[in-house]
């Protein structure tokens, strides 16, 4: 029992550190993207309101997005949310595909950046949708199960030689 547990340790050891790695790799640029500069594009400042009534409507900051001609967003389709940041009175304008990010000034309509999203990017590398999404549904919870199988057996595999000292020196002591 105690080489199959060694065995299924090795095995779940090597399949389970690939995706640590990548794991870990990514989770650390989202850990620190607000830190890092070119993980999230930064918030630019929009104008500043007087008053709320100020505030252009979504359909416009959307149109201003559009009329940029970026590839990835042509139509209100290729738009996957729009984000309003009411301390800096700017519209995030998000494509479904290729991460991109307009900035639209909240007051004025005025484009004030295009930028990549590349937290975007590295979230669904994270989370293996970017490879497949029946990888995030099905791979990423036998993941999880490998782990805690290299968990359990790491342990089990830890104690069992002290177990077996143990009773060992306590037989050579009464014998």
């Amino acid at each position: 029992m105690y080489h199959f547990l060694r065995a299924l340790h090795r095995w779940a050891g090597l399949i389970g550190s690939l995706f640590l790695v990548l794991i870990a790799g990514t989770g650390f640029l989202l850990a620190t993207k607000d830190t890092l500069g070119w993980v999230k594009p930064r918030t630019h400042e929009g104008t500043e309101l007087a008053h709320h009534d100020e505030i252009i409507t979504v359909g416009h900051a959307v149109e201003s997005a559009i009329a940029l001609g970026i590839e990835e967003i042509q139509t209100i389709h290729d738009i996957e949310r729009v984000d309003y940041r009411p301390d800096k009175n700017v519209f995030k304008v998000v494509s479904l595909r290729g991460y991109h990010e307009v900035q639209v000034d909240g007051s004025t309509g005025e484009v004030l950046n295009v930028a990549k999203r590349w937290d975007q990017l590295t979230e669904d590398v994270h989370d293996l949708r970017f490879f497949a999404t029946w990888l995030r549904d099905w791979w990423l919870p036998v993941i999880a199960a490998l782990l805690f199988t290299l968990g359990v057996t790491g342990v089990t595999i830890f104690f069992v030689p002290v177990v077996r000292r143990v009773r060992y020196r306590r037989r050579r002591a009464q014998g």
